[in-house]
């Protein structure tokens, strides 16, 4: 049985144009893309929705406003991820310093920022690139 999880596609607009939240897993390398969505395990019982929002602020003491569901996408090691995009609640805009990162990260990543769309897309996990296409054309960017 397949390992299920939920997450966020987090955005805003930075100074140079969309920008997107990413997270790298803490004792992971820095040689490829490992960077991903911050997401995590659906409790029993818990709707995909309220696991992402829940595994979102988790992640990256953030709280996000679901704004449209992007559907699943099955990674390389079986683990299906359920994805939203969300933008952050205005509360917790603060939490966010000038350079995009996040001042309130669990211990589970070492790196909680928001990048450019140009530059995240290359840091990104291969089979979460695929949500970036999503979020553009529910924002009605594409």
């Amino acid at each position: 049985m397949a390992v299920i999880s939920a997450g966020c596609v987090v955005t805003r607009d930075g100074p140079k144009g969309p920008e997107v939240l990413l997270v790298h897993p803490r004792r992971a390398t820095f040689s490829r893309p490992l960077f991903g969505i911050p997401k995590g395990l659906v409790e029993a019982g818990e709707d995909l929705e309220t696991a992402a929002r829940r595994e979102t602020a988790e992640e990256t003491g953030l709280r996000v406003r679901i704004h449209a569901t992007l559907g699943s996408i099955t990674q390389r090691s079986g683990k299906v991820v359920h994805a939203f995009w969300g933008t952050v609640e205005p509360d917790s805009a603060p939490t966010i310093d000038e350079h995009g990162r996040c001042r309130s990260p669990d211990g589970e990543n070492d790196v909680c920022r928001f990048y450019p769309l140009s530059e995240a897309r290359a840091l990104m996990i291969p089979a979460q690139r695929d949500l970036l296409d999503r979020w553009l054309a529910a924002a009605g960017r594409a």
